[in-house]
């Protein structure tokens, strides 16, 4: 961990925040004004947020439905050739990540507003320089490093990007991570895979979020819960380049279950708040899939300001996947990071080293927590005879 030092002092935190929380002044003025560690002291800091007004009520320190309990992860009929991935701006690097470092294991990946394989460099500088702007990404030496990682074993080999579908998505009004990130990060797959492999909407007038025909916000807006509504179907395209033609989706009440289940078995330690993560994640299991049928899997996941303790199950219920999930028989894992006062203040996933600077390899600490419980929903697979 030797770049801790630089990943988690006051002055490049507040960096962060000034970027990404540009929207709230009422918090700027807070973050600016306070002393080193005040940050953690600072209770209910959410409220000055962008968007905080418009989230669902719930009791204070509440994430979780009246009545929804916890459960251990449960094993299902999945196979493991049919896990893919998708995620938005932290959660977007860290599907790059998951495909890049676990290329054998994962299948397909969609991308809203997330960036090329190790953009950072470990660097919270980065992250919030040219990870963001995209002016001067250095995509030789991001891609120099990944060969070296794939030669020395600590990623899965680069041949298996190959052939396996991308969607990307970036709007051309997202002002957080900027289109030439996402442009970069196309040329970045280009270098592994054809680019009729890789679909890219480019077009629409977006801002950033995570684009879903069930988002409560405007195509145009950036604020929480981050999840726009476009006038289109993200989901259904990325879903039918994955799996092919699907079912229609279910527009009236869901026959599927949302699971609450526990994090902590997941990381090496049993403690997944050290990790920078809930205790409780989210999955997603149609009726089918519970009885035991063949399914598949997605695991989705979430953007900075945009985990449970900020958001509640918006995402989980609004990122527009369920309802296809529903009648095509694809279980949709919904894992879940959350804020530390001194290292992860906006509850991101860690795609710039705040954990470990191992942080995009195959043994950085969430990769290999997600990794876990994909095995363990994979282990009820039963091939058909």
């Amino acid at each position: 961990m030797s770049s801790c030092a630089n990943l988690t002092g006051a002055r490049g935190y507040f960096h962060v925040l000034r970027r990404w929380l540009r929207r709230a002044p009422m918090l700027l003025m807070i973050v600016s004004l306070a002393p080193a560690g005040a940050l953690a002291q600072t209770t209910n800091w959410e409220s000055y947020l962008p968007g905080s007004s418009s989230l669902p009520g719930l009791p204070t320190g509440t994430t979780s439905p009246a009545g929804a309990s916890t459960t251990s992860l449960a094993a299902y009929n999945v196979g493991p050739s049919t896990v893919t991935v998708a995620g938005l701006s932290s959660g977007g690097y860290m599907a790059v990540q998951l495909q890049v470092a676990y290329s054998q294991s994962i299948f397909g990946t969609a991308v809203f507003a997330g960036g090329p394989y190790y953009c950072a460099q470990g660097s919270i500088n980065s992250a919030v320089g040219y990870c963001e702007s995209g002016s001067g990404i250095p995509l030789q030496t991001l891609i120099d490093y990944t060969n070296a990682q794939a030669a020395s074993g600590k990623i899965d080999p680069t041949t298996h990007i190959a052939n396996k579908p991308i969607y990307m998505f970036s709007g051309t009004n997202d002002t957080t991570v900027h289109q030439a990130v996402m442009n970069t990060l196309q040329q970045y797959y280009e270098t592994y895979t054809s680019s009729s492999n890789i679909a890219y909407n480019q077009s629409m007038p977006a801002a950033h979020g995570w684009i879903s025909p069930d988002g409560p916000n405007s195509c145009n807006s950036s604020y929480i819960p981050y999840i726009n509504n476009c006038g289109m179907d993200a989901e259904q395209t990325f879903l039918t380049n994955f799996y092919g033609s699907l079912n229609a989706k279910n527009t009236g009440t869901l026959t599927g279950s949302y699971i609450k289940f526990n994090q902590n078995p997941f990381v090496s330690a049993g403690n997944a708040n050290s990790y920078s993560m809930d205790s409780t994640g989210w999955l997603f299991v149609p009726q089918n899939c519970a009885n035991g049928q063949p399914c598949r899997l997605v695991v989705a996941l979430h953007g900075c300001l945009q985990y449970q303790g900020m958001v509640q199950q918006q995402l989980v219920q609004k990122s527009g996947i369920n309802e296809w999930a529903d009648t095509n028989n694809i279980i949709v894992l919904y894992p879940q990071a959350t804020r530390t006062s001194s290292s992860n203040p906006l509850g991101c996933w860690d795609w710039w080293g705040y954990l470990s600077s191992d942080y995009a390899l195959k043994s950085a600490p969430q990769m290999d927590a997600i990794m876990a419980m994909v095995a363990q929903i994979t282990s009820g697979y039963a091939p058909a005879k």
